[in-house]
């Protein structure tokens, strides 16, 4: 038996992509690795642009710090450097 989404879901991962890769390319551009930082460029952006509450708005953004903290440790990392 194949059982499909409710309607609601893929619109919800689709908003969670968006909105962590924007707060993945905010804190890399600005090199917001902090906590504080972070929350102040990304927080009412979040919670405005992608209607989040605001829990979910700062898991966002420390999620997003975790991974761009890892990118910028291997510039890199999973990318052909050879030309």
């Amino acid at each position: 038996m194949r059982v499909s989404p409710e309607p609601a879901v893929p619109g919800l991962l689709e908003r969670y992509r968006d909105a962590l890769n924007y707060s993945i390319r905010v804190i890399v551009e600005n090199n917001a690795t902090s906590i504080s930082k972070a929350h102040s460029l990304l927080y009412e952006t979040l919670k405005r642009s992608f209607d989040l509450p605001s829990k979910i708005a700062q898991d966002y953004y420390r999620e997003a710090i975790s991974i761009a903290k890892s990118r910028l440790g291997n510039p890199g990392k999973g990318k052909n450097t050879e030309s």
